[in-house]
Parts: structure tokens; sequence; C-alpha cells
């Protein structure tokens, strides 16, 4: 269409229907639709086990994985990362350099894996005197699941990167959603919390085998390209884990026993705010990236997602605190009555906190660092409140809170990114880093 001043083409803005309607918005629902039946096994999952374990014994299931998110995080970083150059080079129609970049960063994770489960294995006496644990045996389970558990992340980044979400939705729905509550039943029932452990271990083999690829001959003269900023990426999504998750481990510590196991399993309920729409994260960092490849905005995109996850936590907020009390003793059972309080002040938190992860892709996609920082800086405050002040799940609740909503308020300040201020304006263009280039290459 042309300005009717005479001036040049104006590009016509997509009208609502047709953006719902879009590729992007079907890859989108059918992410999120499957991510949600993952979510919704791997509650199973956690319901199942505090049903069949003591809440001490659940105490420790939820301190291992926990420990395994937190762990997990920095191969979440490397999968934004490879998702994030995939997208780059296949919006360059690169896809052999994208594709090589895939093995060689497979390649290089096996070797991490190895060196992570060589440090671990040694460290069992340590992890099993500082968490009292009951048994070697359930370290040496959790082991096994966070090494193969950094294969699957970084695996799922490459799929991720050249949009095959049907391949993602598939692995978050089985292996990461209803196959572990499947697994659970019978080798929690024979081995306790290393049965409970195992099954974790047993859902992850079949993600990998799904994940896996026929080999592909690379073309002569193929180029492994870079994988620049992976350093960032991996604070970012350490520290966001740790955000999520240093709070099972400062409880397991700092509180009793059955106190622990009260606040992990009002966590998990609150934690649905938090995991329900991060499907939709996932989308976001590849179609954002191509987009800002292409000189295309990324406004519209970027505030589907901020105003989804934030309408899905609070639905998820308030169907909590307008339950009754017998929503915890019907979901986890009597023993853990007392949990019902924490659930809905957690779930606001984690609303809070999934905003911060969207905002997180939107950095990573547009290789900015000064959220990334502010991420670090937030969760290293956090854990010293919890430590100076985590002696009783309220205050722990309160803690988590306080970092989230100060971090969001920082970055509404400082970055035209923020949901507000995305809100009111289209953000003025800026020049996104090639990322073959070194840092001396870059125009300036």
């Amino acid at each position: 269409m042309s300005d009717p001043r005479g001036g040049a083409p104006v590009r016509a803005r997509p009208r609502l229907p047709a953006l719902l309607t879009s590729a992007g918005a079907r890859s989108g629902l059918v992410l999120l639709l499957c991510s949600l039946a993952g979510h919704v096994g791997n509650y199973l999952y956690y319901v199942l086990a505090a049903r069949l374990l003591t809440p001490a014994e659940f105490a420790e299931v939820s301190a291992i994985t926990g420990l395994a998110t937190i762990a997990f995080m920095p191969a979440t970083g490397v999968q934004a990362a490879l998702a994030r150059d995939t997208a780059a080079l296949e919006a360059r129609g690169r896809t052999a350099e994208a594709r090589a970049l895939s093995r060689a960063v497979a390649r290089r994770m096996a070797v991490v894996q190895a060196g992570v489960l060589a440090v671990l294995v040694l460290g069992t006496p340590a992890a099993v005197a500082v968490l009292d644990l009951t048994s070697a045996w359930v370290w040496l389970a959790g082991t096994a699941w966070l090494v193969l558990g950094m294969g699957l992340y970084v695996g799922l980044g490459s799929r991720q990167g050249r949009e095959q979400f049907g391949v993602v939705a598939a692995v978050l729905g089985g292996p990461m959603g209803v196959f572990r509550p499947l697994f659970l039943v019978p080798l929690a029932l024979a081995a306790g919390v290393v049965g409970a452990l195992g099954a974790m271990v047993v859902a992850t083999v079949v993600g990998l085998v799904v994940l896996a690829e026929r080999r592909r001959d690379r073309p002569a003269g193929t180029v492994v390209p870079p994988l620049p900023d992976v350093r960032t990426a991996l604070v970012a999504l350490g520290a966001f884990a740790s955000l999520t998750n240093v709070d099972l481990l400062v409880g397991k510590v700092t509180l009793g026993a059955t106190e622990a196991g009260l606040y992990a399993s009002a966590a998990l309920l609150g934690k649905i705010a938090l995991y329900g729409p991060s499907a939709l994260a996932l989308v976001l960092l590849p179609k954002v990236t191509a987009r800002l490849e292409s000189s295309l905005s990324v406004r519209r995109p970027a505030l589907l997602v901020m105003v989804a996850t934030v309408l899905t936590g609070g639905v998820v907020a308030a169907g909590i605190a307008l339950a009754p009390p017998s929503l915890v003793t019907g979901v986890f059972g009597a023993a853990y009555a007392g949990a019902y309080s924490l659930a809905a002040p957690l779930a606001v938190a984690m609303t809070l906190l999934a905003l911060v992860h969207v905002h997180i892709m939107m950095s990573l996609a547009r290789r900015d660092r000064v959220l990334i920082v502010l991420v670090a800086a937030a969760a290293v405050a956090q854990a010293a409140g919890l430590l100076m002040l985590g002696d009783s799940p309220g205050r722990m609740v309160l803690v988590t809170t306080v970092v989230a909503a100060a971090t969001l308020a920082v970055h509404e300040l400082t970055s035209p990114y923020g949901l507000v201020r995305l809100a009111l304006r289209e953000p003025a263009p800026a020049a996104v880093p090639d990322p073959d280039r070194t840092p001396s290459e870059e125009p300036r």
C-alpha cells in the first residue's frame, strides 16, 4: 500500500485474526498444548511421589530435582545459544553450517558430560552429608539423571532453532512429561527414593532416542561456525534456575525435614504459573532471532507472549487462592495440609519470574547483556536473602517475591523492551551483531 502523501510504500499491519492463525501462532499453540500435557505428567510424577513416599523422603526427591534443575540451566544456556544461532544461520540459507554447528556442539557436550559425571561421583560422600540423604544411591541416581538430562536439553536446541516444533513438543509432552509418572509407580514401589529418581533416568533415555538423528555427511568445505555469546546464555539461564530452585535447596538445609517437604509441595503447586507458559518462550527465541535477521519488528510477538504469560500466571494464582484447603490434601495427602497457605503466594512469585524468563529470551535473541547482568545480581541477592532470612517458609516466599518484582521494575526502567514500555511504543531499531564476526570486526 502506498503512502497517500506520495512517500515510500507503507507495510500494512497484520490484523489480529491473521496473527492468531499464522504458522508461528499454530506452532506456538501445538507446543503450548504439548508442554501443558507434559507439565501435567510432570506434576503427576511429583504428586504420586508425595503419596508413595513420606514427607521427609519427598523432600529428598525435591532437593535432588531442584539441584538438577539448577545444573540443567547451563545446558539450557547452550540450548538457547544453539537455537538462536541455528535460527540465524537458517534464516540466511546456510543450512549445512547450521547442521555442522549442531554436531560440533553435541561432541563438545559429550566431553563436558563425562567430566561432570566424574566430579559428581567423586563428590558423593560430601553430597550425602550436606544434603542429609539417606543413601549414596539417592545421589548416584540423581547424578545419572543430571548428566543425561544435560544432553537432552542441548539436543532440543538444534530442533528448536530449525523450528521443528513437532519434535520439541513430542519430547516435552512425553519423556519430559507423561512418561515420568508411568515409570515412577513400579520403580518407586520397588526401590523408594532411588526408584523415583530412576524413573527420571529412564524417561530421559527415551527422550535422547527421540532426538537422535540419522548421521548425515557434511558437504565438503562446510565450515563449523562459532557459537558466540554462549557464556552469556549460560549465565542468564543458570541465574534463572537459581532464582526458581535455590529455595528448595535452602529449605532442605535450614528447615526441618517435614517442613521442607511441606514447602516443596507448595512450591510444586505455585510453579504451575512458571512452567505452564514456558513453552511460549521456546517459540519466541528462534522467532525473534529470525525476525531480527530479516529487520522485522518483534514487538507484536513479544507482547503476545508476555501478556499470555502474565494472564496464565494470574489465572493459576487466583485458582489456587480461591480453591479450598482440601486442594492440597486431596492432591498430596493429609500430611501436606500445612502447605495450602503458601501455594498462592508462591504462584504470584513464579508468575513474576515467568515474565523474567520471557525477557531473558528476548535479551538473548537481541544479544543484549544488560538484563543478563541484572538477573545474575538478582540470583545472588535472593540466595543471600534466603540464607539470612529463610528461617521460615513464609519468609522464603517473601524474599523470592521481592527479588522478582525488583528485577522486573529495574528492567522496565532501563530497557525499551519491558512489558509496559513495549506496549506503549515500538522500540528504536538496533543493530544486532553478526554471530560470525569477532568484536573487532563489528561495525562502529
